[in-house]
């Protein structure tokens, strides 16, 4: 540092830089009347060659990539021109976040009471290999699986199509507990409840558990029938489910209502009466 009235140094230029922070080189370097910026070229030049190789990298990726190739260059430095290069990853625009309530797992006392819906995903092979999505929608308080058909794609309408059947065959529920799925959180389906007087019960995001009845549903599913073959068309991928959806609610016990089957737990129950199909 300068002392106007002496033209000297008031303390050592060592000392200077200590306190500023600053590197000595650096503090030449702009004395002489140079600047760092004029030497970027090179660096310039380097960090898009790199990121054109590799475009999946960010800042400290290719930063540590550099120092393994050998170069010294001060990170900061590197992080400038960076910037100024605009060579930030474009990362696509987050979803907002959805926020749901607590709502504990209460499996109703009556049968038709409460609905649970959910998804589940597997593929067919065949000529060409297609994913698929399964229907799987059951009643909470009897267990009984009420739908079970897999589509090669699932939209908010064919949903409501499925709801609409069932409710023409046993009424309609006084709620519908859910996940925060696209199909579900849709419009169309929030007009599809206010019509028939259903809250649509939603779990918070990523906690499956509070939907667990419908989950352990999918488990069953996956184990017993879907697992066990490989299906090469729709048709026949559809034949085994109805064929599971049977077994599941005419033979199978069901260690929650008592060791029956869904079907004679209903009939056994007098407070519940629906129409049969057709």
């Amino acid at each position: 540092m300068i002392d106007v009235a002496t033209h000297r140094p008031s303390s050592s230029i060592r000392k200077s830089c200590r306190i500023l922070g600053l590197d000595r080189r650096q503090y030449y370097d702009r004395k002489g009347g140079r600047r760092t910026e004029e030497f970027d070229d090179e660096l310039r030049a380097l960090l898009h060659q790199v990121t054109k190789r590799f475009v999946a990298w960010g800042f400290w990726k290719v930063f540590h990539y550099l120092r393994l190739q050998g170069y010294t260059f001060n990170h900061k430095r590197v992080y400038r021109v960076w910037k100024e290069e605009g060579l930030h990853l474009k990362l696509p625009p987050q979803r907002k976040r959805i926020r749901r309530e607590y709502q504990e797992l209460l499996s109703p006392d009556g049968i038709n009471e409460g609905w649970a819906m959910d998804f589940v995903s597997d593929w067919v092979v065949g000529p060409e290999k297609k994913s698929v999505r399964v229907i799987n929608i059951m009643d909470e308080g009897s267990r009984k699986a009420l739908w079970t058909t897999a589509h090669h794609s699932i939209s908010a309408k064919k949903l409501i199509t499925v709801l609409d059947k069932l409710v023409d065959w046993r009424g309609s529920p006084q709620y519908i507990r859910c996940d925060n799925g696209p199909e579900f959180i849709s419009h169309r389906l929030q007009v599809w409840a206010d019509k028939h007087q259903v809250e649509i019960k939603f779990s918070q995001p990523g906690k499956p558990t509070q939907n667990g009845l419908i989950e352990r549903l999918n488990k069953t599913l996956r184990v017993e029938c879907l697992n066990l073959n490989w299906f090469t068309s729709l048709p026949l991928l559809n034949q085994d489910l109805q064929q599971w959806w049977s077994d599941y609610n005419s033979c199978r016990p069901h260690d929650s209502i008592g060791n029956t089957t869904p079907d004679l737990y209903e009939i056994e129950n007098k407070n519940f009466y629906y129409s049969t199909v057709g």
